[in-house]
Formats: C-alpha cells, structure tokens, sequence
C-alpha cells in the first residue's frame, strides 16, 4: 500500500478551495485507470508551499526541508495573456529547477498547474458543474456560460464571466461567499469535461508522468 502525499503552492485562496479538490480528484481517476498497486491518496495536502514566501530561492528551500512530507509537488501559476503565460511558464519552471538544484528534488515531480488563462477557465469547462453549485436550473447559455472547456479557454478573462454568472443567480445586493461556491463546483466536474481543455490536459500529463514514475500507475 502506497500512501502518495502531495504538497501544493497557488495564486491565492481561491485558486486553493479549487486544486484542494480537484488534484485528489485526478489522482484518484488516475489511480483506478492505470493504477499497478493499491494506492491510497489523501484529500489534503501535506504542505501548503509558499505561505510565507513566494520567491523562487524560499520555495525551493522549504519544498527541500519538507520533502519527506510528501512525493509530489504542485506549483500553480495563472498564465493571463501571452506576454504573461510565457513569463508564468518561465517562473513555473524556475521552481522546480531550483528544487532539484538545491536538493536533487526529481524535476518530474514537481508538477507545474497552468491554466490558460485563470484558474476560472477550468470551472468553467463544465458550466452543468458550476449551474449545480449555483442550484440554477436554468437556461445556463443566458447566465453566459462558455458551452465547454474549449470556448471557455478562449475568454480573455473567465474571472469575470463566472463572476457575472453568479451575480446574476444569487443577486448582486449580498455577494455569495465565492469560497463556498468554487468547491462545489470542483465537486461536481466531469474529469470528461475538464480534459476538454488543452491546458488541463498538459496538467494531467505531467501528473501522470510524475506518478508513473513513482510505480503507481503504468
């Protein structure tokens, strides 16, 4: 038996109610498709890297301390536009090559999440997922809603379009408490739905490559 831990750094609050959900989610997924041994993955992360630093050099220090803490790390940047995606990528990537620089930390665990270009993009792969957790039954293309993960990884800023389509069900006098309603989406999405999406699709490769080569699944 396996226990496959994971620790996890992201943008921000929101960012982390969302992967707190959905990286277990895939792991799991993963694990009954293709899994080669009886692995166990837990709901929450081991460690929540960059707390009180995001700079590359703590990051890479702390990932190094408390490495026997877990067996994967994420890194989460947001991508925003293309000068922006290119320098994201770039800064994702100077994590784990400072890890591995460090400590000898394998690049390939340290699985770098990017969506194009908010986070946002990816709940709104599923607009039936982010309609259940705004108990709205309605017309979900009138709230706005991208059809599916590729229309939605094409709007220039999906924050905004989730945010327009939850004021437009709760109402714009009292604002939803947004902690509340991401988890619930992330709940109810279709891995089917999310894989849609080409920047998930590259999330889930990494990860993959990353548990292949922890022998957990083939």
């Amino acid at each position: 038996m396996t226990y496959l831990s994971w620790a996890a750094m992201h943008e921000g609050a929101t960012d982390q109610a969302y992967f707190d959900i959905v990286i277990p989610l895939l792991m799991e997924d993963l694990v009954r498709a293709r899994g080669v041994r009886n692995v166990t993955v837990p709901l929450a992360s081991a460690i929540d890297l960059g707390k009180s630093s995001r700079a590359v050099a703590d990051v890479a220090e702390e990932l190094c301390r408390e490495r026997d803490a877990f067996h994967i790390a994420f890194i989460h940047a947001d991508t925003g536009g293309r000068a922006l995606e290119a320098n994201m990528g770039h800064r994702s990537e100077a994590y784990r090559h400072a890890a591995f620089e460090l400590c000898g930390f394998p690049l390939e665990r340290c699985v770098i999440i990017a969506p194009r270009h908010e986070t946002e993009a990816w709940m709104l792969a599923d607009r039936e997922a982010v309609g259940g957790a705004l108990g709205y039954n309605g017309d979900l293309g009138a709230l706005g809603l991208p059809a599916d993960a590729r229309e939605a990884e094409r709007l220039v800023d999906p924050k905004a379009t989730l945010n327009r389509a939850i004021s437009e069900v709760r109402g714009r006098r009292s604002p939803p408490d947004v902690h509340q309603i991401i988890p619930a989406i992330a709940q109810r999405q279709r891995l089917d739905r999310l894989r849609a999406s080409a920047s998930f699709r590259r999330f889930e490769d990494e990860l993959a490559r990353a548990m292949i080569g922890l022998g957990c699944i083939q």
